[in-house]
């Protein structure tokens, strides 16, 4: 039998680079474990024989925990025995071996937050003199104590659960709806540090919607100084902008603007001279829309200035500039970072230098996220069908090519927007899609679905 701490260090070892020292427990599982002795607290009257048993539905989280919790637990003086047997026979096996107590304690994440959960139950183990007819009896009520920790980005991977066989590489549901038609979605921390949320744009407001799908803030959208267009389309980027970290473009329009999040409400926070595509970790990619139309120029570029019409001018001998319909950013870069869809139906995957990173796709439907569903260091495409008639379906897509990881159903509607994020607080990306279809009074009504590999998702 290999023993915990052997299996903690193999399980920490498998976690990418930014991981702990060998052999050292990630920091949430640490501080979880020293809160969670710190509940128990000393041995009482002298009884240190402690029988530990763990459970959790990740399997990759037990070793670790195991030994962080053995380790803490001797510093608070307890000689802790790791369980060897399923849970339900923990007690017996602890009584049947002398010891003073059971520890039964069950971990997770708290679901929606990058939190760890731990539930323990300190049960006694030792027999009862004035209970020796009663063997099963215990001699004193067993105890709960309970201890939480923000979640590091180890712990979120090892505290993942496995989704059930049969499930599917994703789940697709719907999470909320927006009354309107929404042209652009972003999944990111629009307003507190560490609280995510969906921000979605139609053409005359932003909304910003929690992960759950209840709408937080809604804020109409400066009208401004406007050209008409054939088909209205946004541009829209969650991030860092200065007094705000939503920023979004209107087609057509001269400007663009910066919202703030302040206490449930939408507020302005400053004009916007370029047109920002998307934002994800350490990348800001800055596009144009064609004059009169809702496309974007095929001109990317890191800063504002670089992505202007003006800025790269075309060759005399040059046709109609290629069009974009879409562009969107992987959370957590990568190899391909970006994704831009253009009007011809061909898909450039690109680095974080805006680079070509892999041969073009072809056959991605307009509504298109960039997420590492799996969690493997690569993102996944997630889109539409690439026809444009309703039903729709979702599809999820290696960049790399290949048969689809999954299909779904018919959806209702037609998907035109997408973004990728952590929606369900596991440490993993999920994505979002925009299904535009027709509501009861007939007008536009979008419903928001969720994309994701999250194992609670399948139950």
């Amino acid at each position: 039998m290999i023993p915990p701490a052997l299996l903690a260090a193999l399980a920490l070892a498998a976690l990418p680079a930014r991981a702990q020292a060998p052999g050292a427990a990630p920091p949430a599982l640490a501080a979880a474990a020293e809160a969670l002795a710190d509940a128990l607290g000393p041995p009482p009257d002298g009884r240190r024989a402690l029988t530990l048993s763990v459970e959790t539905r990740a399997r990759a989280l037990a070793a670790p925990l195991e030994a962080a919790l053995e380790a803490a637990l001797a510093r608070r003086g307890y000689a802790v025995t790791p369980a060897r047997v399923p849970a339900s026979e923990a007690e017996a096996a602890a009584r049947a071996s002398g010891q003073d107590w059971l520890l039964r304690v069950q971990a997770g994440l708290v679901p929606g937050r990058r939190e760890l959960s731990l539930v323990g139950e300190a049960i006694p183990a030792w027999a009862s003199f004035f209970l020796q007819h009663r063997p099963g009896a215990r001699a004193i009520p067993p105890r709960l104590v309970q201890a939480r920790a923000p979640a590091d980005p180890d712990t979120l991977l090892l505290a993942r659960e496995d989704r059930p066989a049969g499930a599917g590489f994703a789940s697709v549901r719907a999470i909320g709806q927006v009354p309107d038609e929404v042209l652009a979605l972003a999944v990111g921390e629009p307003g507190e540090a560490g609280v995510r949320a969906i921000v979605a744009v139609t053409a005359s407001e932003a909304w910003v919607i929690s992960t759950g799908g209840a709408p937080v803030a809604r804020r109409a959208l400066d009208p401004g100084e406007r050209t008409p267009v054939r088909a209205p389309a946004a541009a829209l980027a969650v991030g860092d902008f200065g007094p705000g970290r939503i920023a979004v473009r209107l087609a057509g329009a001269a400007r663009g603007e910066v919202l703030a999040l302040r206490a449930g409400a939408l507020e302005p926070a400053g004009p916007l001279d370029g047109t920002p595509l998307c934002a994800a970790e350490g990348l800001r990619v800055w596009g144009a829309f064609a004059p009169g139309r809702g496309e974007l120029l095929d001109r990317l570029a890191a800063d504002p200035a670089g992505a202007t019409p003006a800025a790269v001018p075309a060759p005399p001998d040059a046709g109609a500039p290629r069009r974009l319909y879409r562009v969107a950013a992987a959370p957590h870069g990568g190899r391909v970072a970006v994704a831009a869809l253009g009007v011809d139906g061909r898909l450039d995957l690109l680095g974080p230098d805006l680079a070509p990173a892999a041969p073009p796709l072809r056959g991605v439907g307009a509504g298109l996220a960039l997420a590492d569903l799996d969690g493997d260091g690569a993102a996944e495409l997630v889109a539409s069908e690439p026809g444009p008639a309703a039903p729709d379906r979702v599809r999820v897509l290696r960049t790399s090519g290949g048969p689809p990881l999954l299909e779904s159903g018919p959806i209702p509607g037609r998907i035109l927007a997408g973004a990728g994020g952590d929606v369900t607080g596991d440490g993993v990306d999920d994505a979002v899609l925009a299904s535009v279809g027709a509501g009861p009074d007939g007008r536009p009504l979008t419903t928001l679905l969720l994309v994701s590999a999250d194992a609670r998702e399948a139950r």
